[in-house]
């Protein structure tokens, strides 16, 4: 096995500050959303960057799993926008 890395997870609260997850170049590799009322997820590359992510879901438990390498986030992944009320995120990025 080669080219492996560390996967680390960051929990977001709806309502949190947008801010820059990880090390500032990382890969997105699953996203979990529980969403207690209905929203939509936006990820950026980095605080001023194109979106990477943009994603509405519904009341209840979602896992989006990313294909292949994932979605590359050169200048980290910036949670720029989770709406909703009482929404929870799980990103896993490495």
């Amino acid at each position: 096995m080669s080219g492996r890395s560390d996967t680390k997870a960051f929990n977001i609260n709806q309502g949190d500050s947008a801010a820059v997850l990880g090390a500032q170049r990382s890969r997105i590799r699953q996203v979990v959303i529980f969403g207690n009322s209905a929203g939509v997820l936006t990820i950026k590359d980095g605080s001023g960057g194109e979106t990477l992510l943009l994603q509405s879901f519904p009341t209840g438990l979602h896992t989006l799993n990313l294909p292949d390498q994932g979605i590359l986030a050169e200048n980290g992944a910036y949670i720029h926008g989770f709406t909703g009320s009482g929404n929870k995120l799980t990103l896993f990025l490495s």
